[in-house]
């Protein structure tokens, strides 16, 4: 009855579109390309220089830290198995989204023996078949192709297959980033073979999901700043195709476009630290994206000049208010102190999202003090459940429970839901009612001034004291030295100090914070236990 209960409060947020293609997804046979008896006609765009990661490099494939090394046998393209470690279904997908044909230094031949290679095994490819990295690897050919002026008839022939297959199974089932990236690869095939057709339905897809998916204060619906990053990335290189290529006729795509490139930036702009880090919330890692700095100025280039910036590091504003996504940022001279009051994702398509709603990170003196655990997998198991957990994040968990109810690697039952109660440059307060199920709202305030930070949790509810245990956690960089006393805890140049209505019991505990995709470093973390409420003073004292 449980798992029913869990299935039922998850599909209910499903849109009737998603429910249609979850049925119809289910009855499909297995992708297979069809591969035309003519050689469509192919034109090179204009393309972004080799602007990937190196992820290839003397015969070894290495992604998400884990590296992949054929040897003299024929490459796997389905490889995720390295004796009795999984490499997982990422892993998979990355080897075949062919970044690496983009990468600085490639010799044009090698990519061109790496697609022939991946051609000749088009029969037995698994994963690699997916519409997910089949609209990835479309315009990483086309890069590459247009890069280095390469027509190869073999090469357009397999690759217009590829734009077919993803045409007719585009992931509405899925929606969210999944779509959009199906979009733009669309866009970027109907350019390159100049196809009619193909081109009105990518257009009208990804006005509508931009529409959708991008929020009113610039940032993407999912609230992962590092997909909010590769979806950018993927828009100014679309934008840059269709600026060059005078074939499409649609005069409104490209402003529109560059109106919704300019606002994604001015938010991603406004969520970065000063050292050039983005927030790690919900589902964000490092080395995955390019960095804002990196994005800004693809985005000069692409649009003739930088969007003005209405907010972010350079403004004199004490807190930045991104409402729509639920972000709040407070700067000062001395620290940047970010916070999460928001949806922990859209209802149809929380993926991506974790149990870390009223959750915060702090960066002191351009350097991470109180950080998110991160995340290092998507494999589904205990390690993904634990970094989703609200225990991984810098809030209050109740009697050990999630605020939202996270499972099975990419699904989310109940929801937290977030309300502001004052919100001014330099008070913030939000209750959130993920425990309304234990009869508990969790109120939290934040109080920035210039020495020092005040939060102030409280537990309001009917369940009576013996019954009720709050955890605060405070996550700590891992380069933070710690020392505890009796009446205070120092952790970096910040002193702590904790007060409830019975004193408040603090342990030390160490943690494993993701330093990326399979890779983990020990930090230590804070956990303060109290009943019914708990205040945090923050005082500067280096």
């Amino acid at each position: 009855m449980h798992k029913a209960g869990l299935i039922w409060r998850t599909i209910t947020h499903l849109t009737a579109r998603q429910l249609l293609f979850q049925v119809l997804i289910r009855l499909r046979t297995r992708p297979r390309l069809r591969l035309s008896g003519t050689v469509p006609m192919a034109y090179w765009l204009m393309m972004p220089d080799a602007d990937k990661p190196v992820s290839w490099k003397t015969g070894t494939f290495t992604f998400l830290n884990r590296s992949y090394s054929p040897g003299d046998e024929p490459i796997n393209w389905n490889y995720r198995q390295a004796g009795t470690m999984d490499y997982g279904k990422l892993w998979t997908y990355n080897l075949t989204y062919f970044d690496f044909l983009n990468q600085p230094g490639i010799n044009p031949n090698t990519g061109l023996q790496l697609i022939q290679d991946f051609m000749q095994q088009t029969g037995s490819l698994r994963d690699g078949l997916e519409t997910y990295p089949t609209s990835l690897r479309i315009i990483n050919w086309v890069q590459f192709l247009s890069r280095n002026r390469i027509r190869q008839a073999t090469i357009n022939r397999h690759l217009f297959a590829q734009v077919a297959l993803m045409r007719h199974r585009l992931e509405y089932h899925i929606g969210g980033n999944h779509l959009l990236e199906n979009g733009y690869a669309l866009l970027i095939g109907a350019l390159y073979f100049r196809h009619q057709r193909w081109f009105r339905v990518a257009a009208k897809l990804v006005r509508s999901e931009l529409n959708r998916q991008i929020l009113t204060d610039g940032g993407h619906d999912e609230r992962s700043p590092m997909y909010h990053q590769l979806l950018l990335d993927r828009l100014l290189t679309v934008l840059l195709a269709l600026k060059h290529d005078t074939w499409h006729k649609d005069s409104t795509l490209v402003p529109y476009l560059s109106g919704k490139a300019g606002q994604m930036l001015c938010w991603l702009t406004a969520i970065t630290f000063r050292n050039g880090d983005i927030p790690l919330m919900n589902d964000s890692a490092v080395g995955i994206a390019p960095t804002t700095a990196q994005l800004q100025a693809k985005a000069e280039r692409v649009l003739g000049a930088r969007p003005e910036l209405t907010y972010g590091p350079q403004h004199s504003q004490r807190k930045t208010n991104l409402s729509a996504t639920g972000y709040r940022m407070f700067r000062t001279t001395r620290y940047e102190l970010f916070a999460d009051v928001g949806l922990v994702g859209p209802d149809h398509q929380p993926g991506h999202a974790h149990a870390d709603t009223l959750s915060f990170l702090l960066y002191v003196d351009n350097v991470p003090l109180i950080v998110d655990k991160g995340v290092s997998t998507y494999q589904i198991g205990s390690r993904r459940d634990l970094e989703r957990g609200t225990a991984a994040h810098n809030t209050v968990s109740v009697n050990g429970e999630n605020s939202s109810e996270v499972w099975a690697g990419f699904r989310v039952g109940r929801r937290a839901r977030a309300s502001i109660l004052i919100d001014t440059p330099t008070t913030l307060t939000a209750r959130q009612d993920g425990y309304r199920r234990l009869g508990i709202i969790h109120e939290r305030t934040w109080s920035a001034e210039p020495d020092r930070l005040l939060l102030t949790d409280r537990l309001i509810g009917i369940r009576s004291q013996k019954d009720l245990l709050g955890t605060a956690h405070f996550h700590l960089h891992p380069d933070v030295q710690v020392q505890v006393f009796e009446d205070r805890i120092i952790i970096g140049p910040l002193q702590l100090l904790f007060s409830s209505e019975f004193k408040p019991v603090v342990y030390v505990i160490g943690y494993d914070m993701a330093e990326g995709f399979n890779r983990l470093r020990t930090g230590q973390c804070l956990e303060v236990r109290f009943t019914t409420y708990l205040e945090t003073t923050m005082r500067f004292i280096g």
